[in-house]
């Protein structure tokens, strides 16, 4: 008989590996703008950085819609955690390696990276070499109403994100 505490003839439960659902089919990325006529602008020097339509009035369009049919976004709880900004939108983050090698490639931000570095090399506007995009895609959906409330993306602190983005 087994001393008592002992492991011997229990069953230790076993865990299920956690596998993401699998990426959606995300439409194609056209038309897209040439990007010799994409520009980055400066909203705060070396921290916030826009580049303004990178996706044509179309495309927007396409994605949109896209995003409304066919994306499951959640409602982020109304109680933040310790330490987080209050926020009030609709979201969803899928890792998906392709689109983010696709959307690095076919919509000119690899060109526009490049041509910004310059030909000296310099990466200080971005912090370094510049390889791609993450694959950690994420989709934020604001209705009237929602908010992303003032919060501290060290050093960046308290910009609310309606202050930066521009419509």
């Amino acid at each position: 008989m087994p001393k008592k505490g002992s492991t011997k003839n229990k069953e230790v439960p076993t865990r299920e590996r956690y596998s993401p659902p699998p990426p959606p089919s995300w439409p194609p990325l056209t038309p897209v703008i040439p990007s010799e006529d994409l520009t980055v602008e400066t909203i705060l020097p070396m921290q916030i950085l826009t580049i303004p339509k990178l996706f044509t009035a179309t495309l927007c369009k396409t994605y949109l819609n896209f995003a409304s049919q066919t994306l499951d976004l959640t409602r982020t709880p109304g109680k933040p955690k310790r330490g987080e900004a209050l926020r009030v939108n609709d979201r969803i983050s899928i890792y998906d390696i392709g689109f983010a090698e696709r959307l690095w490639n076919e919509t000119g931000l690899k060109d526009l990276v490049a041509r910004e570095a310059g030909e000296d090399g310099r990466k200080e506007l971005w912090g370094g070499e510049v390889i791609g995009l993450s694959p950690n895609i994420r989709v934020y959906r604001y209705s009237k109403g929602q908010f992303f409330d003032k919060h501290c993306n060290s050093p960046v602190c308290g910009f609310r994100e309606e202050e930066i983005v521009q419509y």
